[in-house]
C-alpha cells in the first residue's frame, strides 16, 4: 500500500511539474518539486527510505528529461541520503528550517549539474549560471517548499488516520 501511495504522489508531482509549473517560470527557471519531495522524504521517512526515494525520483526525472542519464539520480540520491542520515540531528519545524534546507539542497543540486556538465561533458555553462540562475532556482524552491511540506504532512496524517496498520505508523 505504501508503494501505491508513493506511486500516485509521484505521478501527481511530475504531472504538476511538467504541465502547470511551466507557466510560472521566472527568468526561464522553474522550481523543482522533485527536489522538495526528496528533502521531505529524507526528513520524514524512516530509516533510509529517503535515500531510496531520492534514487527513484532522480531516476524518473532523468528518464523524463531526455538529458544525460544520471545527473538527477546522483544528486537526488545524495540529498535523500544526507537528510535520511541526519534527520535525528536536525530540527525541521517551521518555515525557516524548511526553507534553509531546501535552499542548501537546491544549491547542491545545481552544483552537481554544473560540475558534471563542465567536467564530463566539456559543456559551456558560463559563470552566470552560478551567480544568477542558481540563486533564483534556490529561492524559488524555498518559496514553494513550506506549502509542499504542509500538503504532504496533511496527506500523511490523512493516510495514517484512514489506514490503521503498523506498516504506515513509521511513515
Amino acid at each position: 500500500m505504501f508503494l501505491l501511495i508513493q506511486f500516485i504522489l509521484l505521478v501527481l508531482l511530475f504531472s504538476i511539474q511538467s504541465a502547470v509549473l511551466g507557466g510560472f517560470s521566472v527568468a526561464g527557471i522553474m522550481p523543482d518539486l522533485a527536489l522538495i519531495y526528496v528533502v521531505y522524504c529524507g526528513i520524514f521517512f524512516p530509516g533510509s527510505r529517503g535515500a531510496v526515494m531520492g534514487f527513484v525520483v532522480g531516476f524518473i526525472q532523468d528518464c523524463l528529461s531526455g538529458g544525460l542519464l544520471g545527473i538527477n539520480t546522483l544528486s537526488k540520491s545524495l540529498i535523500g541520503f544526507f537528510f535520511s542520515t541526519l534527520k535525528d540531528k536536525l530540527f525541521v519545524e517551521g518555515i525557516l528550517p524548511i526553507c534553509l534546507f531546501v535552499v542548501a539542497s537546491s544549491i547542491f543540486d545545481g552544483l552537481i549539474f554544473y560540475v558534471i556538465f563542465i567536467s564530463l561533458l566539456k559543456g559551456d555553462v558560463g559563470a552566470q549560471f552560478l551567480y544568477t540562475k542558481l540563486p533564483i532556482f534556490a529561492l524559488y524552491n524555498a518559496f514553494l517548499a513550506p506549502l509542499i511540506f504542509f500538503i504532504l504532512n496533511k496527506n500523511r496524517k490523512w493516510i495514517l488516520d484512514k489506514i490503521p496498520t503498523n506498516s504506515f505508523r513509521s511513515i
